[in-house]
């Protein structure tokens, strides 16, 4: 080969890498961008996400709050209100409040931060009711579907059960107990309490919200009372399948 045969030879080559090197630039440029775009639209997407939930509870507070004011007022305005009347329905209004900001608080997907803020809430009532609490919460797997929604469902449900105990059980003990099994993580709270009858029309309302609530975090609710107590389960999804969360609605399903 000659030399300036050589030389069209080293320049082709040489030219061939330049351009395979531009098209290599272009091609970690353009996967750049499309990182930073899913980035961006992940980053929306969560965004969006929240918004939808802190809307959602501000709706949830509008009907549960917002109804209790103006019954409350209303029975204040038709002088049918007594002082312990009032001091409850303000109480309880304060209540479901506290549970709308606790539910705004971030989990890590952890059951535990939840429950431990409504037993921060709950205890002095007890304690001033002369009510022992039991508290038997331990570690389970991480759930997915506690969006703030969901955590204000969870805590809601709770709630009514304790509201239960303290106005109707005359109990002595509660006892919350967290385990898991193959259908999932469970939350039971139980009262050596009188007990009621579950067909009695004035459980009937609070039982259906609560088991509507269980539903919608993909979730059941059973209840179990006699004479000598009560005791309400909370399941709250599969953990079999290293999800812990029920499959039924997607926001309980782990990305």
């Amino acid at each position: 080969m000659d030399v300036a045969k050589y030389r069209r030879v080293a320049q082709a080559l040489a030219e061939s890498r330049r351009l395979n090197s531009e098209l290599e630039e272009r091609v970690r440029q353009k996967q750049l961008e499309l990182e930073r775009s899913f980035d961006a639209l992940q980053r929306l997407s969560r965004e969006a996400a929240v918004v939808e939930e802190r809307r959602r509870i501000m709706a949830d507070m509008h009907d549960g709050i917002g109804g209790q004011l103006i019954s409350t007022l209303s029975l204040v305005e038709g002088g049918e209100a007594t002082r312990e009347k009032i001091v409850e329905a303000l109480r309880e209004c304060i209540d479901d409040l506290r549970l709308a900001i606790d539910s705004l608080e971030p989990t890590d997907d952890d059951l535990l931060p939840v429950l431990g803020n409504l037993r921060y809430r709950l205890e002095a009532r007890l304690k001033a009711r002369s009510i022992e609490l039991d508290w038997q919460v331990k570690d389970v797997p991480k759930l997915a579907c506690l969006t703030p929604q969901n955590v204000l469902h969870v805590l809601r449900i709770l709630q009514e059960a304790f509201t239960n105990v303290l106005k109707h059980a005359q109990a002595k003990v509660v006892t919350v107990v967290t385990s898991t099994d193959a259908r999932g993580v469970w939350i039971d709270v139980s009262d050596d309490g009188r007990g009621f009858d579950a067909a009695d029309g004035s459980h009937g309302h609070g039982l259906a919200s609560m088991r509507q609530r269980a539903r919608a975090v993909g979730g059941e609710l059973l209840l179990k009372t006699s004479p000598t107590g009560t005791t309400l389960s909370l399941l709250l999804g599969r953990a079999d399948d290293g999800s812990g969360c029920a499959r039924a609605p997607s926001t309980c399903v782990r990305s």
